[in-house]
């Protein structure tokens, strides 16, 4: 399921709010679960002493959309809503139909939205609509109900459990855990150096990477870059910039231009989605040569470290550095390619 798409972080009918659907409701689910998918089961009740039976109607499958950021784009500048997002079938990128909630400041509204093989994310602003039928609005409560339900007497409780199991788990092993040797922590220093110096928290990972252990073979984490590209994504800090093999060419296009922003200070006319085929992620043929020929008429490029996993880490380096970048890569203990 894709992204809830907005023009701006502007309600686009009108708030809604009943006893269920409501902002208190909405805030609750976010705050009390990490969760972002449910698969919610009919519910059956009896009646006549158990004679007969009736399911209530809910909706098959429930995401959490976490965004609440703002996308801008050469198809146009859009507001992500956080959401909850409700549907039956997962027949495309944007579902035939599907319904959501979504916050905008401190209202929320119920929107219904019509999807299919043909829509373009870039669409989808126009394409939602109020919600008027009251059967929907009531499918959509007893569905919220049963997230509730799931988030108190489910997701909560182990949730709990497992954290303070892991907490002990990670304190006895972070006391007998290596720090990183030399070598590297002074190639990531420097890789750092290359890559994001106009950034205003180039300081905060110069002081994460004084502190760096090695988390290489962690159960968790697997590797030292893993544990330092989950610092990044954490902190906001656009700097290894990691994208799935399936991931749509408007990630791709997201990253770049706000790290070329923070790190370059620089704004850059880039290739977006709607020249491609539908459906068309960063793997396909051409798409990283397309959006690297731009950023080196800039004095810049894109390399990638080699992690051999299905996922890209790309790092944004001036074309003149390339021979240290690949050399501080290469000490970190990865190869470096380019595409």
């Amino acid at each position: 399921m894709a992204r809830i798409y907005y023009h701006e972080e502007k309600l686009a009918g009108k708030a809604f709010e009943n006893d269920v659907i409501n902002l208190q409701f909405f805030d609750f689910i976010f705050n009390n679960t990490t969760t972002n998918k449910f698969e919610i089961k009919p519910i059956s009740s009896s009646s006549f002493f158990g004679l007969l039976k009736s399911t209530t109607a809910t909706f098959k499958t429930v995401r959490i959309s976490r965004d609440g950021i703002n996308y801008n784009t050469t198809e146009g500048n859009f507001y992500l809503p956080k959401a909850i997002i409700f549907y039956d079938n997962d027949d495309y990128n944007f579902p035939s139909e599907f319904y959501f909630i979504s916050k905008l400041g401190d209202k929320i509204e119920l929107r219904k939205c019509n999807g299919g093989k043909d829509v373009k994310w870039f669409q989808i602003p126009d394409l939602h609509k109020e919600v008027t039928d009251s059967k929907i609005v009531s499918k959509i409560k007893s569905t919220i109900l049963e997230v509730r339900k799931l988030v108190e007497t489910t997701y909560n409780k182990q949730i709990d459990i497992d954290k303070e199991k892991k907490k002990e788990e990670l304190r006895k092993i972070e006391e007998n855990r290596p720090f990183l040797n030399v070598v590297q922590k002074n190639a990531y220093k420097e890789l750092t150096e290359l890559c994001i110096d106009l950034n205003p928290k180039k300081n905060d990972v110069i002081t994460f990477i004084e502190k760096l252990k090695n988390y290489d073979k962690d159960s968790e984490y697997y590797t030292t870059l893993n544990y330092t590209m989950d610092f990044l994504d954490n902190n906001n800090i656009l700097f290894l910039l990691r994208l799935d093999w399936k991931a749509g060419i408007e990630d791709l296009e997201w990253v770049l231009k706000s790290s070329l922003k923070e790190n370059y200070n620089l704004s850059i006319d880039l290739p977006n989605a709607s020249n491609y085929e539908e459906n068309a992620s960063v793997s396909f043929d051409n798409v990283f040569e397309d959006f690297d020929k731009p950023i080196r008429h800039k004095g810049l490029q894109m390399g990638f470290v080699d992690t051999q996993s299905d996922e890209y880490v790309i790092v944004l380096h001036k074309i003149t550095d390339k021979d240290k970048v690949e050399k501080v890569i290469k000490e970190i203990g990865y190869d470096y390619y380019e595409k």
